[in-house]
């Protein structure tokens, strides 16, 4: 029995070496899987792979490397989604229901599983990239059948 008070002092202690940003990021992390499996994974799947020439892999994209274009895509969706290797023809809905904080979460999430990113993504930075995103008319969006620039 003596040896709990000190078991939990030690454990206590493993976890006050953690610095608030390797906090936050593991939050992140964990926040950011739950929404990636309840928004993401039916198209991208539990893996990233996606699937065949239907929704694009996430595991070997160069989308996933750059938080910005990643917020664009969650919030706006896409016409036509491209990846590294191919076309696919479905287009990503917008998720216009999720918020800053959520949309961080989710690339926090897909940055440090699939583009090998050790930092979680700010609020911030998600605030500045949905005001700065390149939205086309949908009148221009009808004409136009290049794959998205994103």
């Amino acid at each position: 029995m003596k040896r709990l008070p000190v078991y939990f002092l030690f454990l206590l202690g493993l976890v006050s070496c953690q610095s608030a940003e390797e906090l936050k990021k593991e939050q992140y992390y964990v926040e950011g899987y739950q929404l990636y499996t309840t928004n993401c994974a039916n198209c991208h799947q539990d893996d990233g792979k996606g699937m065949a020439n239907l929704y694009p892999s996430l595991t070997a994209s160069s989308q996933t490397s750059d938080a910005a274009k990643m917020a664009c895509l969650i919030k706006n969706g896409t016409v036509l989604t491209t990846s590294d290797t191919l076309a696919t023809r479905r287009p990503m809905p917008a998720s216009k229901k999720l918020t800053e904080l959520e949309i961080a979460e989710i690339i926090t999430y897909v940055k440090t599983k699939w583009g090998n990113d050790s930092v979680y993504t700010s609020i911030e930075t998600v605030a500045e990239a949905l005001r700065n995103c390149p939205v086309k008319k949908i009148r221009d969006l009808r004409s136009d059948k290049s794959p998205s620039p994103f």
